[in-house]
């Protein structure tokens, strides 16, 4: 079978190419669809983007690939998919491209790692297994004390320490409080909160926002304010605000080595649609 790899500097040229393919499931392909929607709003969001597909002698986009150095290449594809991994490997090493990962569903993502290995020699370990939700109708939990709002500016020394621990404690990774970042998600109406007697308890955060449908992401409540059902009571108020602002479907990834959050999430509407896996090349 013939294939044929494309490169594009332009956010709005891939998706041009590969949008017909990757909204036909949009909850499927959030992430990469959320990073080039985002490129296309604003070529400045992020750094040296590098966005290519890989079509079979039909015109049929089989692969999709999109990448924000230093995160994880980002997959997408059909039926075949595994044809176009070879013509997209070559064309990374060749270009001497620096990838420190892979992110896909997982069943992409675990051929990929294959073929990465047999033509690069390079291995690589899951970092994360997750699982993509949506939710269309919002089950709204028995609620706890308190009051659903949006993020202000007394609120971000607090946001800014939470987006730290949320960050140790999903991804493994030890950064500084960002009072610049927190400040930045903040006055951008990015950021939502349950409130209990003058205190903040919980957090969430809507974020790539494409066509039809929203992701919710960052949920994070500290250790001494857990299993008190602010979470739930949370997102499911933020998830019935996104729908209420015309998005047909809320979607979201869960960390499936934590079951507390993903049984929360289905308690509020979430069904389940697929899982992913992260991979992180391992250095030789």
């Amino acid at each position: 079978m013939a294939v044929e790899l494309s490169t594009f500097d332009q956010a709005q040229d891939f998706l041009a190419c590969a949008g017909q393919m990757l909204y036909a499931h949009e909850t499927v392909n959030n992430l990469i669809l959320g990073v080039s929607e985002r490129l296309d709003k604003d070529p400045t969001a992020y750094e040296n983007p590098f966005f290519a597909v890989v079509r079979i002698n039909n015109g049929d986009v089989i692969l999709a690939a999109a990448m924000t150095p230093p995160h994880n290449l980002i997959l997408a594809g059909i039926d075949q998919v595994e044809t176009g991994f070879l013509p997209l490997i070559e064309h990374l090493q060749s270009r001497r491209t620096l990838i420190p990962g892979v992110i896909a569903q997982s069943q992409i993502a675990d051929q990929f790692m294959d073929a990465w290995k047999k033509h690069v020699g390079q291995e690589g370990e899951v970092n994360m297994r997750m699982r993509v939700y949506e939710l269309r109708h919002v089950q709204m939990p028995p609620l706890p004390p308190g009051i659903f709002r949006l993020a202000i500016k007394q609120d971000i020394p607090t946001i800014a320490k939470w987006l730290q621990a949320f960050t140790l404690e999903a991804l493994g990774e030890s950064v500084d409080p960002d009072l610049q970042r927190a400040e930045k998600f903040v006055t951008s109406s990015k950021v939502f909160i349950w409130e209990r007697d003058g205190a903040i308890v919980s957090m969430a955060m809507q974020t790539r926002p494409i066509a039809h449908s929203v992701s919710v992401s960052g949920v994070y409540t500290p250790p001494k304010h857990r299993r008190q059902g602010y979470a739930g009571a949370l997102v499911a108020h933020l998830s019935q605000h996104l729908l209420d602002q015309g998005f047909r479907f809320v979607n979201l990834f869960t960390d499936l080595d934590n079951p507390t959050s993903n049984k929360i999430y289905q308690e509020v509407g979430y069904h389940p649609v697929c899982d992913f896996r992260s991979y992180r090349f391992i250095e030789a």
